[in-house]
């Protein structure tokens, strides 16, 4: 009796694949063919067989046969379960590191595998070799898990083995371990790079100008040809506690449609914290259905089933996604293993990294959403703000033509009033009924919108200046009616404008508009007033109007507490930058209204962080050359925030605030003469703070005193010549204007990159 690798298939088990599948690389069979030769031809074997360990089967498949055809053709690529080298293996036939089962000792006829026998006649010695006889020794990792078996027959001599023989053997053995697990590592390795291939590639779709739907099925792409999963799908959360299926890879169309929608009830015992393993969810198909896995219906059956404790038997493999607030939001599917086995740690560690890229991108597409919210909406009320009022005041008259478009400017009157006596909580909850009324009057293709303070806009399209009146004293009436909170009542006064050949612009329906509501509040509030340009002009003169614009400026604000909300180590530097550079103007004399501008353009010279990928932004070593051109447009998008929100010397401001005054910096590469002030101003603040504060590739800030060394070194090369002098002053001299810094926004723990 000899070596074993005949196909069998226990009762109920999947059929194992006659070759074997990626478990070894292929320039590990040389080797193994290398070291049966040697075994022929050292110890006097005609036949050598090497046995390879499939975990994925939980059986040992023959790779390498050495010998004559007959044992070849028998058994190549056979394979025997696990459980059927058990009785080989046993203890009582083992001497030293082989065991040998002599001819006698075991009885063949209960196998019911074919083997081979040889065809020889045994010697009359005691030590002769029987035909009957098997010799194997097994390969083992360095921890000790069982690789394969080597066996042995027909040894030349015709006798059995000395001690000296099976020790020789045993060593030879040990190199073909080495070989089995250097092909293994080797695959391991080429598994990992693949899957570091893919989620790099994800990584690139999300600084792209990528859509969400085209990512998420990037994701499942790159688990699929990553980790080698045929089916992936991803699901998140409608918000009504449904989860329909929103990106997937290896399914038909006709297939993707019959995916089911998911309910978050029906997920909750499979998805719990404690079933979680590496942050994913492996299971059982008994257990999942035990958990709730039983009410959903989906018709999938895996079709890469393995069989034994290593192999995948219609597992249930899940990874939970959750965003921010640690809210579970979706969850990331994979069946359909192309090597048949379950998951190693390695895997789950990687399929976690996958679903971490979408939920990056999830939540950057969130945030991006949130931001536009917030930039083209009143954060206290939920009305459009004047960010895109222009636009949709032109696009209503120019499609409204003849029939007209009108523009209803409302201020509550006596507002201060409110706030004064009754509070400002009060006060905001008088906006907020205010502006619910303005909604419930809101048209189709109609806009109201908050327009800072106490001042609301309603747009109605197609409506000419008697309805637009009768609107407007509605309006009145409501607000009236509605606002009760207030013990002496709520007045609004209303400006009507109705577009004409004289007023076709925004620009000019919001000056008439805007002129009404003045000649309203001097004819004494709590009315409504059209504009007619001769009759109000000769009330109220030639008023010329300068309105700044503080509703714009709470539009970037409220981007950058977006931003604040995604990294709180931004915001804290934003905020030191801002004090530093408030110090400089003051110490340069500069007026009070400049200073303040320069505050703000402290506070806001980041907010183009927004549109940096986590992944970069929280990078805790040195950028790579393809991350940083993604890093340094920061400076660009947040110029082009500030500019489309109306603070355009402030937006030019930020846009070069990392250029050199030697034209060494970007993105322009300006010199001292073509830079504002104020952008060598922030170009210290910032570089100081960064200096001084905690980085995500410089874990120990440097000293203040060394800090100033260096700005002095760099100064009319990187930084203005006349500015760090005046930086310094402050820092000496100004000792109040730290106190109002933070000293957690200069020693703070999150950190991010500059």
């Amino acid at each position: 009796m000899d070596q074993y690798g005949t196909a069998r298939r226990a009762p109920g088990a999947a059929a194992a694949p006659a070759v074997p599948e990626g478990s070894l690389e292929a320039g590990a069979v040389p080797a193994l063919e290398a070291v049966a030769a040697r075994i022929a031809d050292s110890l006097g074997f005609a036949t050598v067989v090497i046995n390879l360990y499939r975990p994925a089967w939980d059986d040992f498949q023959v790779v390498v046969v050495h010998g004559g055809d007959g044992p070849r053709n028998l058994l190549m690529h056979s394979a025997l379960d696990a459980s059927d080298w058990t009785p080989f293996l046993h203890e009582r036939y083992r001497i030293g590191r082989a065991y040998f089962v002599a001819n006698g000792t075991f009885d063949w006829s209960t196998d019911a595998n074919p083997s081979y026998v040889p065809e020889m006649e045994p010697l009359d010695d005691p030590d002769a070799w029987h035909p009957e006889d098997a010799l194997f020794v097994p390969l083992t990792a360095d921890d000790g898990r069982l690789l394969g078996v080597i066996s042995v027959d027909e040894p030349v001599s015709g006798m059995r083995p000395s001690p000296e023989d099976l020790d020789v053997l045993a060593a030879v053995a040990d190199q073909a371990s080495l070989a089995v697990e250097a092909a293994q590592h080797a695959a391991a390795a080429s598994r990992h790079a693949t899957a570091v291939k893919h989620l790099l590639r994800v990584s690139a779709h999300m600084t792209a100008d990528t859509g969400i739907a085209e990512l998420l099925d990037t994701v499942c792409a790159g688990v699929r040809d990553g980790l080698g999963f045929e089916h992936v799908a991803m699901w998140l959360d409608d918000g009504d506690g449904h989860w329909p299926v929103t990106a997937v890879a290896g399914w038909t169309p006709e297939e993707r449609r019959r995916i089911p929608v998911l309910r978050a009830t029906d997920l909750a015992g499979i998805l719990a914290p404690g079933n979680e393993q590496h942050g994913c969810v492996l299971l059982e198909p008994e257990v999942a259905r035990s958990l709730g896995g039983d009410r959903i219906r989906f018709e999938h059956a895996s079709q890469r089933n393995g069989r034994g404790p290593h192999g995948w038997r219609n597992h249930w493999l899940m990874v939970p996604m959750h965003d921010r607030n640690g809210r579970l939001t979706g969850a990331l599917w994979a069946d359909d293993p192309v090597d048949h086995r379950k998951p190693t740690p390695e895997t789950l560690q990687a399929l976690r990294a996958f679903a971490n890229q979408a939920m990056s991108a999830l939540e950057a597409a969130w945030a991006l959403e949130r931001a536009r919210h917030l930039a083209e909406h009143d954060p206290l009320t939920g009305l459009r703000n004047r960010r895109k009022l222009h636009e949709s005041i032109d696009a209503a008259v120019a499609e409204a033509g003849e029939s007209g478009a009108a523009l209803l400017v409302c201020d509550i009157d006596n507002f201060k009033r409110i706030n004064d006596v009754l509070g400002y909580d009060t006060g905001d909850k008088v906006l907020c009924e205010v502006a619910s009324v303005l909604a419930a009057a809101r048209p189709d293709r109609g806009v109201a919108a908050r327009l800072g303070g106490e001042e609301f806009a309603l747009l109605l399209p197609h409506v000419r200046e008697d309805d637009a009146l009768s609107a407007a004293e509605g309006l009145r009436a409501r607000i009236a009616a509605h606002v009760a909170r207030v013990p002496w009542g709520v007045t609004v006064s209303v400006g009507v404008a109705v577009s004409r050949p004289a007023l076709d612009t925004a620009e000019a329906m919001l000056r008439a508009a805007g002129r009404a509501l003045v000649a309203a509040k001097r004819l004494g509030r709590d009315r409504a007033v059209v504009y007619r340009e001769q009759a109000l002009e000769a009330v109220l003169g030639t008023l010329e109007e300068r309105r700044e614009t503080p509703e714009q400026l709470a539009a970037v604000i409220a981007l950058a507490e977006t931003l604040d909300l995604r990294d709180e180590g931004t915001a804290r530097h934003s905020n030191t930058v801002a004090a530093y550079a408030e110090a400089i103007a003051r110490e340069l004399g500069w007026p009070s209204e400049r200073v303040e501008r320069m505050r703000v353009a402290g506070l806001l010279h980041d907010i183009g962080k927004l549109g940096v990928p986590d992944a970069i932004l929280h990078k805790p070593g040195p950028l790579t050359p393809d991350e940083w051109p993604e890093m340094r447009r920061h400076s660009e998008l947040g110029a082009r925030i500030l500019e489309h929100a109306g603070l355009r010397d402030v937006a030019r401001w930020v846009l070069h605030h990392h250029e050199r005054v030697d034209g060494g910096g970007y993105p322009a590469g300006l010199t001292a003469d073509e830079l504002d002030a104020e952008s060598r101003i922030l170009a210290v603040a910032d570089a100081f703070e960064a200096m001084t504060a905690v980085r995500p590739y410089r874990r120990a800030p440097l000293p203040t005193d060394d800090a100033r060394a260096e700005l002095l070194r760099h100064a009319g090369t990187q930084f203005c010549a006349d500015i760090v002098p005046a930086f310094l002053r402050a820092l000496e001299r100004r000792a109040d204007a730290w106190a109002a810094v933070p000293r957690r926004a200069r020693e703070r723990r999150s950190v991010t990159r500059h």
